[in-house]
């Protein structure tokens, strides 16, 4: 049984009007448009970087069937275990980063080992499946990609750039789009941002065996510049998942990425292991939203076609009544109202546990008591298609404003400009809320955020502006539970990122021209005083 909402219901993600953004740079949704080439060089990329990981999995299973262990211990070494994922880094063991940067396949890759950057792999178990995963990781609108970021630690800023690839009938998780964030850092350290090429997909291996990809790669474009100065500095990450579902409920997922910050600094490689690691958990969080996409499509459904309910007195799934202290006794049963079927459930049925779904006028995404029976049957009898529009779900919240704006721009007789952001408009966002300059952050809620903004990342170190050459990446056209390590680091040789000769070169050059712009400052105002006598 198809649960999915009824046309009627089609004025929840209506395409045609104007989108939203939260505060930033210039930057307008959906400028990209592909060249000549594009496609196909992105397509290329994509593929290959999921053959490679497929390979990869092989050469795992092999080793894991003969020397029970899947990588090899001299290495990689393991940096965490959370639940049932293991983190693990390329350990150097007397190598060079030249020797290292060799191992890998792609040159964008390459330069960020020989900076000393590593390369990280997660391999385990999760729970959900293929299709929560692959819908909640789709983003084929603004208003789509900021519905999924406001699910937890949404960015700064985000702009989904443009489309490479859309969905089909066919083939209804095939995907792929740029896409550009700002995560949220304290104005105090330095502002980071990414542009990147998110892929999602669900194929078959040559053994006939179903698995789903989800793939984030840094690009340059010519529509997302680098905003140096705005402050921001251009950092690049380059992450390749697989998922497969052994049994129903389960995914299996082996991730392999790195990050390159553009840092000429002497790091600790575990702080880079740690934003690695928040990164990667945070990619898990795609199979919470797709189950949080699915309760809104049910919530809405139920919204309207339901007739207002008064509360039981007993719950309507074990008959408990309340205590007699109700939510005052601890220990006791409360009664409370499913927001998706409004019946009444107890607590002890629900376990305390809230729902996420993106309805509300006031959060994007809000925690709502829901019965076990809904998230069953969301989660079960739902099956999207996310090229249709009926599934195309968009935070409640972003629609009212959206509305909000377009009587405005009706009543003033405005026209929409694509360049306008929401800091004009005064209308605020999930990313921005409450405001628009400096943010207010706590590092144990968001462990990337807090590895980059530490003290050795502070605006005193130097960033490097080399472009991309990599002809497959150049063209004209989230966020984790993971806290900070709290056990002590055992240090050695390889555990810091290296400074070279070339970065010394690099300072002795910036400084020279610092003191060049120095001197013609201090010469213009005694030539300009001399031109007006």
């Amino acid at each position: 049984m198809d649960l999915g909402p009824r046309p009627v219901d089609k004025y929840v993600t209506n395409a045609g009007q104007p989108e939203f953004r939260p505060v930033g740079v210039p930057l307008s949704p959906g400028s990209y448009r592909p060249v000549n080439g594009d496609k196909d060089r992105y397509t290329t990329l994509i593929r290959g970087r999921v053959e490679s990981l497929l390979r990869d999995e092989t050469l795992y299973a092999e080793r894991q069937s003969r020397i029970g262990s899947f990588l090899h211990a001299g290495e990689w070494k393991q940096v965490k275990k959370e639940k049932n994922l293991t983190f693990y880094r390329r350990f150097e063991r007397g190598r060079s980063l030249r020797e290292l940067a060799l191992e890998e396949e792609l040159p964008e890759i390459q330069r960020a080992v020989e900076r000393g950057y590593t390369s990280m792999i997660c391999d385990g178990f999760v729970d959900g499946t293929i299709e929560d995963m692959m819908y909640g990781m789709t983003a084929s609108s603004q208003d789509d990609l900021m519905t999924g970021f406001s699910y937890k630690d949404p960015p700064k800023d985000c702009v989904w750039l443009g489309t490479i690839e859309s969905p089909t009938r066919e083939d209804p998780f095939h995907t792929a789009d740029l896409i550009w964030a700002l995560p949220k850092l304290p104005s105090i350290f330095d502002q980071l941002d990414v542009c990147y090429l998110k892929a999602t997909g669900v194929q078959l291996d040559v053994q006939e065996k179903r698995y789903g990809y989800l793939i984030l790669h840094s690009v340059y474009i010519g529509q997302c510049p680098s905003f140096a100065a705005h402050g921001i500095s251009r950092a690049k990450m380059y992450f390749a998942c697989l998922f497969r579902e052994p049994r129903p409920g389960v995914l299996k997922v082996t991730v392999r990425g790195i990050i390159d910050l553009s840092k000429k600094v002497r790091l600790l490689k575990s702080l880079i292991s740690a934003s690695t690691t928040s990164v990667m958990v945070g990619l898990f969080n795609g199979v919470k939203i797709g189950e949080a996409k699915k309760l809104t499509l049910l919530a809405l459904r139920n919204r309207f076609h339901s007739t207002h309910t008064f509360r039981q007195t007993t719950c309507y799934m074990c008959c408990k009544r309340a205590s007699f202290l109700g939510r005052a006794n601890l220990f006791g049963t409360h009664l409370l109202t499913c927001y998706v079927c409004g019946d009444t459930v107890c607590n002890n049925c629900t376990r305390g546990m809230k729902q996420r779904v993106f309805l509300g006028e006031k959060q994007a995404c809000s925690k709502v008591d829901c019965c076990p029976n809904c998230v069953l049957e969301a989660t079960t009898t739902i099956h999207v298609r996310p090229n249709e529009s009926e599934y195309l779900v968009v935070a409640e919240m972003y629609r009212k404003q959206r509305s909000t704006m377009v009587a405005e721009i009706d009543t003033n007789g405005a026209h929409h400009n694509g360049m306008k952001t929401n800091n004009s408009a005064g209308v605020p966002t999930a990313s921005t809320e409450g405001s628009v300059g400096e943010f207010q952050l706590d590092f144990e809620d968001d462990a990337f955020s807090a590895a980059l903004s530490l003290p050795m990342l502070r605006k005193s170190s130097e960033e490097d502006n080399e472009p991309e050459s990599s002809p497959e990446v150049k063209t004209t056209s989230v966020l984790s539970e993971i806290k900070p390590w709290s056990y002590r680091i055992e240090l050695d040789e390889d555990d810091f990122i290296p400074s070279s000769s070339a970065d010394r070169l690099y300072n002795v050059m910036q400084f020279e021209r610092r003191q060049l712009e120095l001197n013609l400052q201090t010469q213009k105002p005694s030539s300009n005083k001399e031109q007006s006598w």
